[in-house]
């Protein structure tokens, strides 16, 4: 008996062995579809950000330079800017109230 399953083991595992390099060669050629991909992505998106970045920075240094022009008007701004943020943050607080318990003590 024993006889007849060494052969069914044996082509067992070799079926195992070919099914896990089919696998494995599947496995490896998916990685490199997706960093091939990844990496075309990224070429493309860098030029665009490193402008994104160059235009960001000619923003901020014309803002930095009209607030050292204007230094009243920029201060104005800012507080400005604060209370409406306090007072929208306050309108949203009040708005959602908890449920008052029927209890005093609670």
């Amino acid at each position: 008996m024993a006889e007849l399953i060494n052969p069914d083991i044996k082509a067992l595992r070799e079926e195992v062995a070919r099914l896990t390099k089919i696998v494995s060669a599947q496995g490896t050629k998916a990685y490199t579809d997706v960093r091939e991909r990844a990496a075309d992505a990224y070429d493309a998106a860098a030029p665009q950000a490193r402008k994104a970045v160059a235009q960001v920075r000619a923003e901020g240094s014309a803002i930095a330079g009209v607030a050292r022009e204007h230094p009243a008007a920029a201060g104005s701004v800012v507080f400005l800017a604060a209370a409406a943020g306090m007072l929208v943050g306050y309108l949203l607080g009040s708005q959602s109230e908890p449920e008052r318990s029927p209890y005093w003590w609670r």
